[in-house]
C-alpha cells in the first residue's frame, strides 16, 4: 500500500488545468445551458399553447430538477469509479437531444419527458465538470476555480432567456432548436478542452462479493451521512436553490403580470427576457462576492447573512408588483442580486470538507438533495399561485413569493450547525 501511494504520489498527480482550459470548459457548461431556462423564459407562451394551469407550469418549469434529482446520485457518484470527462461529453449528447425532443413535442406531458432527459442530463454534466477542473487544485485555487465554474452556470441560464427571444419574435419550438444547436457546440468544445483523466480522482472501493448491481452502482452515502459539516451544506443549497425558484423561474410571468397591470406599452416582451435574462445574470457577481467574504469570514457567517436578507427581500417582493416599471426592474435586478449570494460560497465549502475518498458521493447528494429544494419551491410557487386566485392576482404573487422566503428561512436556521472556520482562509 505504501509502494503504490509512492507511485500515485510521484506518477498519477495531475497537474493544475491552466487558465485556458478552464476557460474552455466553463464556454463548454455555458453553451450547455442554452436550453436550462428556455422554459421559465418562454413560460407565458407554453401555458397560453398547452392552456395549462399554474401548477401545472410549475411542472413543467421544475421538472428539470426532478430529472437532476433522479441522475444525480448515480452520475455523479460514478466520478469515484469512472473518468468525469467520459460522463459528462455522454451527457452533453443527451442534453442536445432533450432540446430537439421538447421542440418536436405536441403536448406538455411529452414536454416533461424530455425536461427530465434534460435535468438527467445536468446532472451528468454539472458537477463532474466541476470534479474534473477542481481535483487538480487545492485551497485557495481550487475554491476561485469553483467560483467561476458555478458562476458559468448563472451565465448559461442568462444565455437561455436571450435565446428564448427566438421563441418571442417567431416561435417557441426554435428557441428549442437553437438550445440544441449551442448545446452540440458545447460538447464539441468539451470533448477538445476536458482534461483526460486515466484514473478515477479517489480510491476505488472494492466490489463486495454479493453485493446487488444497484449497490455498485450509486454511491456509499454512509460516509458523507456521518461528515456532519457536508450534511449542513446539503441542507443549505436546497434552502438557497429553493429561495431562488421565484425570481429564477417565475420572474417572466411576473413582470408580464406588472406590465399588464400598467397599461399598454408598459413592457415589451423583449425587454421582460432581457430582465430575466440580466437577473440571472448577476448570479456571477453576487456568487463570487459571496465567496470571496466566505473565505474571509466564513462560510457560516455569509450564508447567515446572506439567507436572513433573501428571506427579507421574497416576503415583500411580491408586493411591488404595483409600483412604477421601471422601479419594479431595478427592484428584480436587486432581489435577483441578494438570493443568489450563497451559490459559490456553499458549493467551494462543500468541496473543502468532503472527504477526498468520497468527494463524488458528497457531491451527488449535495446536488441531489439541492436541486430537490428547486423542483420543490418551483411548484410550491405555482401551487400557491392557483391557491391564491392566479396569476392575474396581487395577492397571489405576494404569497408564492412568501413560499420562497421560507426556503430562505430554513436556511438560515441550518446555517447555525455549520462549523464556523468552514471555508475561512487567509488570502
Amino acid at each position: 500500500m505504501d509502494h503504490e501511494a509512492g507511485e500515485r504520489a510521484r506518477g498519477s498527480r495531475p497537474t493544475a488545468p491552466s487558465a485556458g482550459v478552464v476557460a474552455a470548459v466553463c464556454a463548454a457548461e455555458i453553451l450547455g445551458m442554452a436550453g436550462y431556462a428556455t422554459v421559465p423564459a418562454l413560460l407565458p407562451q407554453l401555458m397560453a399553447a398547452w392552456s395549462l394551469s399554474n401548477a401545472q407550469g410549475g411542472w413543467l418549469a421544475g421538472m428539470v430538477f426532478a430529472g437532476y434529482m433522479l441522475g444525480v446520485l448515480p452520475l455523479v457518484g460514478l466520478t469515484d469509479r469512472l473518468a468525469s470527462r467520459s460522463i459528462y461529453l455522454a451527457c452533453s449528447v443527451l442534453n442536445a437531444l432533450s432540446c430537439f425532443g421538447v421542440a418536436l413535442s405536441d403536448d406538455w406531458r411529452l414536454a416533461l419527458v424530455f425536461r427530465a432527459a434534460a435535468g438527467v442530463a445536468l446532472a451528468g454534466m454539472y458537477m463532474p465538470g466541476l470534479r474534473a477542473l477542481t481535483d487538480r487544485v487545492d485551497g485557495v485555487a481550487r475554491a476561485r476555480i469553483a467560483a467561476v465554474y458555478t458562476s458559468a452556470f448563472t451565465v448559461g441560464t442568462s444565455l437561455s432567456f436571450l435565446s428564448a427571444r427566438v421563441g418571442v419574435q417567431f416561435d417557441w419550438r426554435g428557441a428549442f432548436v437553437l438550445a440544441g444547436l449551442l448545446g452540440t457546440a458545447g460538447t464539441l468544445i468539451a470533448w477538445a478542452a476536458l482534461p483526460r483523466a486515466t484514473v478515477p480522482h479517489a480510491t476505488v472501493p472494492r466490489a463486495v462479493p454479493g453485493a446487488s448491481a444497484r449497490a455498485r452502482l450509486l454511491p456509499d452515502l454512509r460516509p458523507v451521512f456521518g461528515n456532519r459539516d457536508a450534511m449542513v451544506l446539503v441542507c443549505l443549497y436546497a434552502a438557497t436553490i429553493w429561495g431562488s425558484a421565484g425570481m429564477r423561474q417565475w420572474i417572466v410571468v411576473f413582470l408580464a403580470f406588472c406590465a399588464a397591470g400598467q397599461g399598454p406599452g408598459a413592457a415589451q416582451a423583449w425587454s421582460v427576457l432581457a430582465t430575466g435574462a440580466l437577473i440571472n445574470l448577476l448570479g456571477v457577481p453576487a456568487g463570487l462576492l459571496g465567496n470571496e467574504l466566505a473565505l474571509r469570514f466564513g462560510v457560516r457567517r455569509i450564508a447567515m447573512l446572506v439567507f436572513v436578507l433573501s428571506m427579507l427581500v421574497s416576503v415583500l417582493f411580491g408586493y411591488v408588483a404595483r409600483l412604477p416599471y421601471p422601479v419594479v426592474l431595478v427592484l428584480s435586478l436587486l432581489t435577483g442580486f441578494i438570493v443568489q449570494g450563497n451559490f459559490a460560497n456553499l458549493t467551494t465549502g462543500v468541496l473543502i470538507v468532503a472527504d477526498p475518498d468520497h468527494r463524488g458521493a458528497t457531491v451527488a447528494l449535495y446536488s441531489c438533495v439541492g436541486f430537490g429544494g428547486g423542483f420543490l419551491g418551483t411548484l410550491l410557487f405555482g401551487i400557491t399561485l392557483d391557491a391564491f386566485g392566479g396569476a392575474a392576482q396581487l395577492t397571489a404573487w405576494a404569497m408564492a413569493f412568501a413560499s420562497c422566503g421560507i426556503g430562505c428561512l430554513a436556511g438560515g436556521g441550518a446555517a447555525c450547525l455549520l462549523s464556523r472556520d468552514v471555508g475561512r482562509t487567509r488570502v
